[in-house]
């Protein structure tokens, strides 16, 4: 397996060959067919998805929204054992996240809130605005309701269920706006997206240590508070505020502020919960139950479907972040100038270009789209082990890749031009798995310090740096050293720039290397100055 020109070419081609004919709608014009659709669905009694989980690939909707980013600030905590991963620091921390993952989804069962992704300790979710007139006090009053019950719940699952040994601190961070709405999963994999500057911002503002509930300046205006500028990363809500805020849809729709109902919800759902438990349809979360087995790689043969806790893989990997920079503005842009088909193409061919890339070239796994970027993992080894050193090898030559296919989508599609790709990855031991309700519901994970520092590498990175991670070095072939600078960083790396390093002869420390870029050299003059501020 590896990466051709012409291949990837022809793949391109073929991509927007086939794509389906996006068709944009309002919000607005698309729920007396979603409401219609879930009136047949119910009395044949199929399974209903929220509004918008699961759009046909070539419809996107534009929807008023707010953006909620909730972020775990201590799951670290959990995942490392004196500072290290371990078996068992990996089996605890992935308890801790089915627990606040089931959690989180079974207030969400109950609540105007739509659950969009869980991504390691993070969760995305959205409240529409479904008034007609945009986001409302009164939209903002239902996201608030999420927030306090979410709280509520987890706190009361842990202390109930878990005999508090799984305390979890939230940073939850909220902005309003305008998104695009659309859907690149299958049926066993969906993957509802909203694109925007909102959820971006929200995600922003969910990125911290300190816990709490931050809301950005439009959120502010509607709530009729003073705006702070840059500082709204820094000041959240007070938590007595958020409660007297909060509001709930009674039975025959009616806007109903207050939470003084939310103990006795929670009370009911947990007895449900702790009978699903006695009854073996869920497991006791205090029982360890998480079993690791070594998946030979390609992993492209993993199936999420068939994962479960006790149906885990666990090995040496490489995490790979690779992101759209520019991407927001772009969308942004779209919407204004009515050019969101356009843009939704553009997204729709250049995802399923890189998730052929991963898995056609290179044997990797995608993990989800998240937004604009792709989470892939990759690695190389026999039938008893993992390679480190031949799985950073191929994870250079995927980056690399990654970066040609771009350099072809820009070629073939108009308007991309300006969008740049930034690629962060890094080594290390990472289960691979589903937690949460089971079926359907269940969410596939991967999670460890690889995937958080890959990720970290890709949001430090500009647009077309690729930056590896420090294990993800110090286990890298001494060829790929003239390419990467010291801090494991290469601008504009693409497939033949790896595959020409890892084919010259690599000579004597002393003498003058046979292959060296011109970026490169200037990288390792300057090592720190190509990175972005976080």
């Amino acid at each position: 397996m590896s990466w051709r020109h012409q291949t990837a070419q022809k793949r391109i081609k073929k991509l927007i060959e086939d794509a389906p004919t996006f068709s944009v709608q309002d919000f607005n014009d698309y729920m007396p067919l979603y409401e219609a659709h879930r009136t047949a669905l119910m009395a044949q009694k199929q399974a209903v998805t929220p509004p918008l989980f699961s759009l046909e690939k070539g419809k996107a909707v534009v929807v008023d929204t707010v953006q909620i980013y909730i972020a775990i600030t201590n799951y670290d905590e959990y995942r490392l054992d004196e500072e290290r991963e371990t078996e068992a620091s990996h089996e605890k921390a992935l308890r801790f996240l089915h627990l606040h993952y089931s959690a989180a989804d079974r207030v969400i069962e109950q609540s105007s809130a739509q659950r969009v992704d869980f991504h390691g300790g993070r969760m995305h979710a959205v409240v529409l605005g479904q008034s007609g007139q945009g986001v409302t006090r009164e939209t903002i009053a239902e996201a608030f309701a999420f927030i306090h019950d979410l709280q509520l719940v987890a706190d009361e699952a842990n202390r109930t269920l878990a005999g508090n040994e799984f305390t979890a601190r939230f940073r939850i961070g909220v902005d309003v706006g305008t998104c695009v709405a659309i859907n690149n999963g299958t049926s066993g994999e969906q993957e509802p997206m909203f694109l925007g500057s909102a959820a971006n911002h929200a995600a922003k503002l969910a990125d911290g240590d300190q816990p709490g509930v931050y809301v950005s300046d439009r959120v502010r205006a509607l709530l009729n508070v003073p705006e702070l500028g840059v500082l709204e990363r820094f000041s959240g809500l007070d938590q007595n505020f958020v409660s007297l805020n909060a509001a709930r849809r009674s039975d025959d729709g009616t806007i109903v502020f207050g939470v003084q109902d939310a103990m006795s919800k929670s009370t009911a759902l947990l007895s449900d919960w702790r009978s699903e438990i006695h009854n073996g349809i869920m497991p006791n979360i205090t029982d360890p139950s998480f079993k690791f087995s070594y998946k030979q790689p390609p992993l492209s043969e993993i199936d999420y479907s068939e994962l479960s806790p006790s149906r885990s893989v666990r090995m040496p990997l490489v995490s790979m972040f690779a992101d759209l920079s520019g991407y927001t503005d772009y969308v942004d842009e779209a919407v204004q100038a009515g050019k969101i088909a356009e843009a939704v193409l553009a997204l729709f061919v250049i995802r399923q270009e890189f998730q052929n890339v991963v898995e056609a070239d290179f044997g990797g796994r995608k993990v989800r789209f998240i937004g604009d970027c792709i989470h892939a993992v990759i690695a190389e080894g026999d039938r008893l082990q993992a390679n480190e050193r031949g799985s950073v090898s191929l994870a250079a030559k995927c980056a690399g890749g990654l970066r040609s296919s771009f350099e072809l989508c820009q070629q073939e599609l108009d308007g991309i031009e300006a969008l740049g790709l930034a690629i962060g990855a890094e080594l290390g031991p990472t289960p691979i798995t589903r937690v949460g309700i089971r079926g359907e519901r269940s969410v596939r994970l991967v999670s460890s310090v690889a995937s958080s520092r890959s990720e970290q590498m890709q949001q430090e990175c500009p647009e077309n740096g690729t930056l590896f991670g420090p294990k993800a070095l110090k286990a890298a072939p001494s060829a790929l050293n003239d390419i990467f600078d010291e801090q494991g960083f290469s601008s504009d790396m693409n497939f033949e720039d790896v595959t020409t390093c890892l084919s010259e002869f690599t000579p004597p420390a002393t003498s003058t290397p046979l292959y060296a870029r011109a970026h490169s050299t200037s990288n390792v003059s300057t090592p720190r100055a190509h990175l972005k501020a976080k």
